[in-house]
């Protein structure tokens, strides 16, 4: 198997790893993409990013009210 972060994993193809990365293992290599996308353009004044480990993907949530969302124009 393949060793990330403290873990095996099995050869072959990982859906999603603990930290929300799909990969690929094999005996010579572990090759990974993340499963999420780091937002890029939003109201940096009055909002934070928070990643969200059960969707696998940041929130983007009011500084005042982190109940609230807010809008996300770009994500790379």
């Amino acid at each position: 198997g393949c060793m990330m972060n403290g873990k095996l994993y099995p050869f072959g193809r990982i859906e999603r790893t603990e930290d929300c990365y799909r990969c690929s293992c094999s005996e010579g290599a572990m090759e990974c993409c993340s499963l999420f996308h780091t937002p890029v353009s939003y109201d940096e004044k009055n909002c934070k990013v928070v990643f969200n480990k059960k969707h696998c993907d940041y929130d983007v949530v009011q500084k005042d009210d982190p109940s609230k969302m807010c809008p996300v124009y770009a994500r790379v």
